[in-house]
C-alpha cells in the first residue's frame, strides 16, 4: 500500500468511526455538518467522502438528510474504535502516558494494526483495561498473584538472567516470593507489578 492509499484508508476509517459515534452515542443519523465539525473539514469534502463510502457499501447516504452505517460499515467502525480504545488504555493506563498524547498516538495506530497485534496488547493490559464488557484474558500482575503455579506472559528483559521471561512457569510461594527452577527468589514490589502472569495447571487454592 502506498503512502497516499494509506492516508485515504485512514481518512475513510475516521469518517466511519465518527458516524458510528454519532449514530450510537446520540441515537440519530449523522449529518454533513456534524462530520464537518468533528473531522474539521469542509462540508463539500464530507459530501464527496460520503458518496465514495456509499459506493463502497459502507454507508447509506441521503443528501440533506444524513448518513447511517450499513452492517459492513458498522463492523469496520466497531473494530477501529476497539483498536483505538485498546491502545489508549495501553498508553495511558499501562505506560502512564499523558491522556492527550495517548489519544493522539492511538488515533494514528488504530488504522495500522492487525487483530493479532491488538489481542497481544489486550493480553498485556488485561488487568488495567475495561474496553470489553467481558475480558477473555485472565492475566494479572505477579504482585497480585496468590500462591500457586503461573505462566509468565510478559516481564522486564532484565529478569531473563533469573529465567523470569515469557512462557516460563513460576510458583508463587507467598507475596513477592517465587520459585523458579527450584530456587526461591525475592521480587521487589516494583518488578512484581511489571510481571504479567496467567494461571497454570496446579494452582493451589
Amino acid at each position: 500500500m502506498t503512502a497516499s492509499n494509506g492516508r485515504k484508508k485512514e481518512r475513510m476509517e475516521d469518517y466511519l468511526e465518527a458516524i458510528y459515534n454519532i449514530q450510537k452515542g446520540e441515537g440519530r443519523v449523522a449529518r454533513t455538518t456534524d462530520l464537518a465539525r468533528v473531522l474539521k473539514v469542509r462540508p463539500s469534502s464530507v459530501t464527496e467522502m460520503l458518496l465514495k463510502l456509499s459506493d463502497m457499501g459502507y454507508v447509506e447516504y441521503t443528501p440533506y438528510r444524513g448518513v447511517i452505517l450499513t452492517k459492513k460499515g458498522e463492523e469496520l467502525a466497531v473494530r477501529i474504535r476497539k483498536y483505538h480504545r485498546i491502545f489508549e488504555a495501553f498508553f495511558s493506563n499501562f505506560l502512564g502516558v499523558d491522556e492527550d498524547e495517548a489519544r493522539k498516538l492511538s488515533c494514528e495506530i488504530e488504522h495500522h494494526v492487525s487483530e493479532e497485534v491488538a489481542l497481544k496488547v489486550c493480553s498485556l493490559i488485561a488487568s488495567e483495561c475495561d474496553v470489553c464488557e467481558k475480558c477473555e484474558f485472565e492475566i494479572f500482575k505477579l504482585s497480585e498473584a496468590k500462591p500457586g503455579l503461573y505462566r509468565v506472559v510478559a516481564a522486564p528483559a532484565s529478569l531473563r538472567k533469573v529465567n523470569i521471561k515469557p512462557d516460563t512457569t513460576v510458583r508463587v510461594v507467598e507475596h513477592l516470593r517465587v520459585e523458579v527452577d527450584g530456587k526461591i527468589l525475592e521480587i521487589s514490589e516494583k518488578y512484581a507489578s511489571l510481571i504479567l502472569v496467567e494461571r497454570a495447571e496446579g494452582v493451589d487454592g
